[in-house]
């Protein structure tokens, strides 16, 4: 009896650490959704957007927005995008979204599929856009 009991405590304990290892951080962003990895270039993103093919939002503050954001950028900051406050854009329009962090621009991206946009690319932050050649401008 004694034995049954210890190997069952033993096989819920590894049932318990595997499900708590490979259980992974929730997310709110839909799996999906085209990130920066699925932007070739920021040269390729400038060229949509300053042809009306595109949109890009950085949705951080306008404060922030002030500080320094990337060539063509439009400010729609998530407070904007929480308040029910949409783009202008088509549906259908590509829009590109950027942050600080990445956290931002994926609550953004969210917000906006939810709302019926079906071609939203969450760009991450800044460091990403950089990364494929973004150079802030004031």
């Amino acid at each position: 009896m004694k034995k049954t009991i210890l190997i069952m405590a033993s096989a819920i304990a590894i049932v318990v650490l595997g499900l708590t290892v490979f259980k992974g951080e929730p997310t709110t962003e839909n799996s999906n959704t085209p990130t920066v990895a699925a932007a070739q270039n920021f040269s390729t993103i400038e060229s949509e957007v300053s042809s009306g093919n595109a949109y890009l939002y950085d949705v951080r503050t306008p404060e922030e927005f002030a500080e320094g954001h990337f060539k063509n950028a439009g400010n729609h900051s998530l407070q904007t995008l929480e308040a029910k406050n949409l783009p202008q854009a088509p549906k259908d329009a590509k829009i590109y979204l950027y942050c600080r962090s990445g956290n931002r621009s994926a609550q953004a991206t969210n917000i906006l599929l939810q709302a019926g946009y079906s071609n939203v690319v969450d760009l991450g932050g800044l460091a990403e856009v950089q990364a494929i050649g973004g150079t802030l401008v004031n």
